[in-house]
């Protein structure tokens, strides 16, 4: 706690004081001293330390009466400094790919990938609560469903609203990662991390997503990708080995060197308990960061002042009033 001024100039008026003091201030011989009821011939000694006393005080107190009201007029305030920890989130971007092979029903009990990812991207929603999330699904073209928002009651909307139909089916890495970074910079949150979610391997006709990815570590912006392989496939079943074959690697290549480049993770997801603990070992990584506020409370003690002026000067008055006397 301290007293700060917010008119601090008014406080050179207090320069003035001991001018008042060489005006006012009792000389010897000025006053006469005398006790009420007593015969009026009768003197006090000027030299007697109570008389002195009662001569000068009226005036001492007068004074500081003056000094407390030009502090007053200064603007006095009482300032208290609290300092809270707060967690600072991050800026996040969800993007979930909406091509048509996320219906495929071969994640256990015939759950289809996109049920699973949207139940996965519930769960993950709900824990950023600190953070700016966006919302992006992507095909052969990128839609942004949520821009960012601290809402995650919106988010989590948005997430189970997702269906393979409001895009254009095809798998546009590129395009996903380049929308998941428009929204990312209309944010001044920091870190900013793009969560990318596909089944598929790139198949856009524009910017290849190493390029992609080239631009997004220049501005700052880490992509951890999550691939959803069947059961299948990541077992090793013969028709499955031989898509793994054609395309997986090329596919998981990409996306590794697409996290890689960025500063991110690449994961893969067969299953639906896979795919939790993939995301909360995101939510590990990227956990909030830690921030000390500080704030000021401003209380005006301006009328505590006057208030206290008000009292010096009724002392002064009642010790004029008093026994003691004085007559010039």
């Amino acid at each position: 706690m301290r007293i700060e001024f917010a008119r601090p100039d008014y406080l050179y008026l207090l320069a003035l004081l001991p001018f008042w003091a060489l005006l006012v201030w009792p000389r010897v011989g000025r006053g006469v001293l005398y006790t009420r009821g007593a015969p009026p011939g009768r003197r006090a000694p000027i030299a007697d330390a109570r008389a002195a006393l009662v001569l000068l005080a009226p005036r001492f107190l007068t004074g500081m009466a003056l000094a407390v009201m030009i502090a007053a007029v200064a603007g006095p305030e009482r300032v208290d400094l609290t300092r809270d920890t707060v967690l600072e989130g991050h800026g996040m971007a969800l993007v979930l790919d909406l091509s048509s092979s996320m219906l495929a029903e071969d994640m256990g009990e015939r759950r289809s990938r996109i049920d699973v990812a949207r139940e996965a991207g519930v769960r993950f929603a709900r824990r950023r609560v600190h953070d700016e999330l966006s919302l992006i699904g992507f095909g052969s073209d990128a839609l942004t469903r949520v821009p960012p928002t601290t809402d995650m009651d919106l988010v989590v909307h948005g997430v189970t609203s997702l269906e393979t139909q409001l895009v254009r089916d095809g798998t546009d890495i590129s395009g996903a990662v380049l929308a998941g970074m428009a929204r990312l910079l209309e944010s001044e949150r920091e870190p900013r991390v793009i969560v990318l979610l596909t089944d598929g391997a790139h198949n856009g006709a524009e910017t290849p997503p190493l390029v992609t990815a080239r631009a997004a570590e220049a501005v700052g912006i880490r992509i951890h990708a999550i691939s959803i392989l069947a059961p299948e496939t990541a077992s090793g079943g013969r028709a499955a080995q031989i898509i793994q074959e054609r395309f997986g690697d090329e596919r998981e290549t990409v996306m590794q060197r697409l996290a890689g480049i960025t500063g991110g993770q690449y994961f893969r997801a067969s299953s639906p308990e896979a795919l939790d603990s993939i995301y909360a070992e995101i939510d590990r990584i990227e956990a909030p960061t830690p921030r000390i506020v500080e704030e000021e409370l401003r209380q005006p003690l301006a009328a505590w002042f006057f208030m206290l002026a008000l009292v010096l000067l009724a002392v002064e008055g009642l010790l004029r009033g008093s026994r003691w006397g004085i007559v010039h």
